[in-house]
């Protein structure tokens, strides 16, 4: 409720300020994971497992280590579209602790479905975020995506977006309606991950290639549950807030392409001088769709191995374990800062009017 109040009172006072009422709603947004942060650490202790495909040079030296606190922090591309797979419904939440790493949790973006902005209180919070709602229609989501895309590359100096290929989470039910899929259109079952929609994610970084350059693909593994069990059953919202039972680790293997040079066949250099044609646009699609179907069923692979072993193949041997907690324990307080000098400032200006009364 405190980033709620928080976000109305900004939108009052810098009503008529839009870009200074824009940067304050990000801090909200930066105190809205400070909070949950706080929360998981509390009632679902959870340790982080990093490790970094080797055949990139974008993922050189982007760890460090604090020689004094013992503390990591990532130094990643600030401005970056972010893919991973889908299993549970807290997964944005261990990326979005990526970003808190990376220092711009507060100008991350994330694509979700349109049903979320109406959850009460939190649905309207995360409008307020930019966050990015789609009815899974192209003809109703293009124009829109467009117009968001090229606002949010323009708040700040950093800018992720996070986007789940495959729309939703991995279930016993959404993994038969993806393998029916697959075979209706000839293409390969998947075991472990759904296969990725291509639309969302091409227009994303096409629509973004003039600020950035950098793609991370992140596959999520949870450990405590077997290859046969859907993570989503057992690491539910309830299991993890009311029952504490949260996974014991949670593995991020992450990948690096550069837009420009890494996918074949699509012009994501962002120097077009006119727009595609309806014809030139689908047929980069259908090219798209084949990187971006390859590199789901290397992820389908991954996460057989990780089933198995317990760890991600094709790693350049760097592993980091970080538990999911703040920085700093002092950082909690910022959730409540703007509404309490709000109150103390009514006070101020009502003892101030009744003494002149």
């Amino acid at each position: 409720m405190a980033i709620i109040a928080s976000q109305l009172i900004i939108s009052a006072l810098f009503y008529n300020y839009p870009a200074r009422k824009e940067a304050m709603l990000q801090f909200t947004k930066l105190n809205f994971v400070t909070l949950l942060i706080h929360i998981t650490n509390k009632v679902s202790p959870t340790e982080l497992i990093f490790t970094f495909n080797g055949d990139s040079s974008l993922l050189k030296d982007v760890v460090l280590k604090d020689k004094v606190s013992k503390k990591y922090s990532l130094h990643l591309d600030p401005h970056a579209i972010i893919i991973a797979n889908h299993q549970i419904y807290s997964d944005w939440l261990f990326v979005w602790y990526l970003a808190y790493l990376n220092n711009c949790a507060d100008q991350i973006f994330i694509v979700m479905k349109k049903s979320l902005q109406r959850i009460p209180a939190i649905g309207f919070g995360m409008r307020n975020f930019s966050f990015i709602f789609l009815t899974r229609n192209w003809a109703a989501d293009r124009d829109y995506m467009w117009l968001q895309f090229n606002k949010i590359c323009h708040l700040g100096s950093k800018c992720w977006v996070l986007i789940f290929p495959e729309g939703t989470n991995m279930s016993s039910g959404t993994i038969v309606t993806s393998n029916n899929f697959a075979k209706k259109i000839g293409s390969k079952p998947t075991k472990y991950v759904l296969l990725p929609r291509a639309r969302g994610l091409y227009l994303s970084c096409k629509s973004l290639a003039k600020t950035t350059s950098t793609l991370y693909d992140l596959t999520l593994g949870y450990s405590g549950h077997t290859s046969e069990q859907m993570a989503q059953d057992i690491y539910s919202l309830r299991n993890i807030y009311l029952l504490g039972k949260a996974p014991q680790t949670v593995s991020i293997h992450i990948s690096a392409y550069n837009l420009q040079n890494d996918i074949p066949r699509v012009d994501f250099t962002g120097t077009a001088t006119s727009p595609l044609s309806t014809e030139q646009e689908e047929h980069e699609i259908e090219q798209f769709n084949d990187w971006l179907a390859k590199l789901w069923y290397k992820k389908d692979q991954w996460m057989k191995h990780y089933y198995e072993t317990g760890k991600f193949p094709d790693t350049d041997g760097r592993e980091y374990r970080v538990q999911l907690k703040l920085r700093n324990r002092l950082e909690i307080f910022n959730v409540y800062i703007i509404p309490a000098l709000s109150v103390m400032f009514a006070y101020l200006i009502f003892s101030a009017v009744r003494l002149m009364l």
